[in-house]
């Protein structure tokens, strides 16, 4: 895949606002889920669906002339990316509970679908009417199962909407590191940094980092902190 679609380089140059949000996100992912929300989407709409729409407009001929103006003036660019950055947060905000609803429940019920119907495969169940048993109850099962499933899903949407947010930060935190650091030491251009993952070196130590600042925001934001007994509970427990 070629990662220059990407334009790698955007994260370098908006680091002003790159690196505040994904250390807010770090700090704060597991206390601030509609807030959060909203930061994911800008971070995927500024960063990964700009850069794809943007190619796609080179595959469309009368967006062609679009593709060329955003790629050739820096402030145009800037402004489409901050502008579908705040579109995507938008539309995840208002909508991002009935994606994990759906999601819950179109796993859940699949699985719970062909697990019955495995089940039932050698069984004589008989019939309601013209309607076969053995077709009936897969289906319901299954609709129960991601109805159930589909809300636990949209009660934790909290904790898995922290994790991904999460992951999206930790990995644009580290591609920052990584990439100001093979800049200043290869004497590249920002524009030159999609080119660091050639070398697996620096791919691994990418991947590294990512996880480590994954594994650190996991505990920071997930940790258990430890009951401490109030100071007069303890006064009371030793004169007694």
């Amino acid at each position: 895949m070629n990662l220059e679609v990407f334009r790698l380089d955007t994260v370098l140059e908006l680091w002003y606002i790159v690196l505040p949000i994904c250390v807010f996100v770090v700090f704060a992912a597991r206390y601030l889920e509609n807030i959060l929300m909203s930061l994911l989407g800008f971070l995927i709409g500024s960063f990964f669906v700009s850069p794809l729409l943007i190619e796609w407009m080179g595959k469309v001929e009368f967006l062609r002339g679009m593709q060329q103006k955003l790629l050739e003036n820096s402030t145009a660019h800037l402004i489409f990316v901050l502008i579908l950055g705040v579109l995507c947060g938008a539309v995840l905000y208002g909508l991002y509970k009935i994606f994990v609803f759906l999601a819950g429940f179109l796993a859940a019920g699949a699985l719970g679908y062909y697990l019955t119907r495995l089940i039932l495969q050698d069984k004589e169940l008989g019939a309601i009417g013209q309607f076969d048993l053995k077709v009936l109850v897969p289906i319901g099962v299954g609709l129960l199962l991601g109805v159930i499933c589909g809300l636990i899903a949209v009660r934790k949407s909290g904790q898995v909407l922290a994790v991904v947010s999460l992951l999206v930060a930790s990995a644009l935190l580290s591609f920052s590191l990584i990439g100001w650091s093979y800049t200043w030491m290869s004497g590249s251009s920002i524009g030159e940094v999609s080119k660091m993952f050639e070398n697996r070196a620096i791919m691994f130590a990418f991947v590294a980092v990512w996880l480590i600042l994954f594994a650190f925001s996991v505990m920071l934001n997930f940790r258990r902190r430890a009951k401490t007994t109030p100071p007069e509970n303890r006064k009371t427990k030793v004169n007694q």
